[in-house]
């Protein structure tokens, strides 16, 4: 029996805190994340998960909204994309990195690239930094 296992990790706008000893005396140092702001979450300013759950529901409608069935497509499947957003929040890449099928695959590009940039840029320790993540697409008819 033949198994597949598809993870997506999406680790948009996570904060850890690391805690540890020198000498008995705690250090605390906080590792802050924040997702790329599009003009539909801009209303989010201070909490980060808040901001990636805004950004997820944006991809995902943006996705379901913008998605058609390419001509010629006969099966279902899912296509991964992969979007990277530079430090100005302008989308600078968008490629499939794991396709069942050559036009599905040219279909979630096409999709992905019509995002518009992000009004905002992603940031690591409240500084613009380049973002990346992937997303599934999936065909189903």
């Amino acid at each position: 029996m033949k198994m597949r296992l598809s993870l997506c990790v999406f680790a948009l706008g996570l904060t850890h805190v690391l805690v540890g000893q020198n000498n008995s005396t705690e250090v605390h140092v906080t590792l802050k994340e924040t997702v790329p702001v599009f003009e539909h979450c801009g209303h989010i300013e201070e909490d980060a998960h808040a901001q990636q759950t805004c950004f997820n529901r944006f991809i995902m409608s943006h996705i379901m909204n913008e998605l058609q069935w390419p001509e010629g497509l006969e099966e279902n499947g899912r296509v991964f994309v992969e979007v990277l957003f530079d430090a100005t929040g302008k989308i600078t890449k968008v490629e499939s990195v794991r396709s069942y099928d050559e036009l599905a695959a040219a279909e979630a590009v096409r999709v992905l690239k019509a995002l518009p940039d992000a009004i905002a840029p992603a940031k690591k320790q409240s500084i613009a930094a380049p973002y990346s993540f992937v997303v599934p697409v999936s065909f189903a008819r």
